[in-house]
């Protein structure tokens, strides 16, 4: 017989916590070395853990961890303290973890209230900020190109259960709890089909551990307390910011290419410098984006066939990684049809250039040679 808590039915949660990530682009690039060696206190590089699967994971360049002040919050009119941390990645992202530890003996009922509390009030956002404002200032002068882009932000929450109420299998924990509900945040029943599809995407490499992945949240249960998941889950959402902010920047220099080429009907020799200028910053727009796209997707390396790999993926796939990489590649590919059209365009004219130079001098010589002067 399975011992519960204050609820007749579900297990309750001894030990547990809500993980709400708030990710901000902040800065082209973030020198991590240079705050490594300012910052004195509370200060980490992103290492993760040597799990057996763990081998099929390294960053290129870690991360750097900040731990933050933390504060106590009411939540559902439930007090409960908050530990904050900071990850700044070395592409221009910040990302900022607000560990809600959960009081012993927490219902999951209480736990979908209080999720659907942070959903539906957003009682976070203002304190993120600060956080945000306040990291700006510290190491302004190891931020290039410091800013917040607000209209690109991502926010992902981990439910992060250590220890439950009685020790089960994660195929027993779904015999007696059913997550869907809370990973989609509502309040009413929901359909088998529903069901079948919040949970659709779940692992478990030892019985009593469990993840489930969903594109806004993730539920995991893991005895062993190690963070090495939350670790991956928060870097496929640093990474999806990137190439969401770099989709964008390539519409609007698409925009002002197309602006710039249609205010002329056609490359002459009196625009040919305008037109050099233009096919110059095309070259910059191209390499930029292929040096930033490249250094954010091969930032994390991931081997074939092992568990951790396989979740890394499938966060990957459910928040659209392919479509935002296939976007991107091929705004690049306009962009580098259009260079080449219009450096055709200006060879063509700079031909056309020289063999008029050739024309003139030929007739000035004949003029002189005629003249007697030559």
């Amino acid at each position: 017989m399975l011992k519960t808590c204050s609820h007749p039915i579900m297990l309750c949660i001894s030990k547990g916590k809500i993980v709400f990530y708030r990710l901000f682009d902040i800065a082209s690039e973030i020198e991590i070395n240079k705050i490594e060696k300012k910052a004195v206190k509370g200060i980490k590089r992103l290492h993760l853990s040597k799990q057996p699967y763990m081998e099929a994971l390294q960053f290129t360049n870690p991360p750097i961890s900040l731990d933050l002040k933390s504060f106590r919050a009411t939540f559902n009119q439930k007090p409960m303290p908050v530990d904050v941390v900071a990850k700044l990645y070395d592409f221009g992202v910040l990302s900022l973890a607000f560990f809600i530890n959960l009081p012993e003996g927490f219902t999951f009922k209480e736990l979908e209230d209080t999720a659907y509390f942070i959903d539906k009030k957003k009682p976070l956002d203002k304190k993120a900020l600060d956080y945000v404002y306040e990291i700006l200032n510290t190491f302004s002068d190891s931020i290039i190109e410091p800013g917040i882009k607000e209209e690109f932000t991502e926010d992902y929450t981990v439910y992060f259960i250590e220890k439950l109420s009685s020790p089960v299998t994660a195929e027993e924990f779904l015999k007696h709890y059913n997550p869907a509900k809370l990973l989609l945040n509502e309040t009413r029943e929901l359909s088998r089909f529903t069901i079948e599809e919040t949970l659709k995407y779940r692992f478990s490499y030892y019985p009593d551990d469990l993840v489930i992945v969903h594109l806004d949240n993730a539920f995991v249960i893991e005895p062993s307390g190690s963070s090495d998941l939350l670790d991956l889950l928060e870097f496929a959402n640093a990474q999806i910011l990137e190439l969401r902010y770099y989709d964008n920047y390539l519409d609007n220099e698409l925009n002002l290419i197309y602006k710039e080429l249609s205010k002329r009907s056609g490359i002459s020799i009196l625009s040919l410098r305008e037109h050099e200028k233009l096919a110059r910053r095309l070259t910059e727009t191209v390499t930029d984006l292929t040096e930033v796209t490249e250094k954010v997707n091969n930032a994390l390396k991931v081997t074939e066939d092992v568990y951790y790999a396989k979740i890394y993926r499938t966060a990957m796939n459910l928040l659209r990684s392919k479509d935002w990489e296939d976007s991107i590649d091929n705004k690049l590919q306009v962009v580098i049809n259009t260079h080449k059209m219009l450096y055709d365009e200006i060879s063509t004219k700079r031909e056309q250039l020289l063999e008029l130079g050739i024309f003139l001098l030929i007739i000035i010589e004949i003029f002189l040679a005629l003249t007697g002067i030559w």
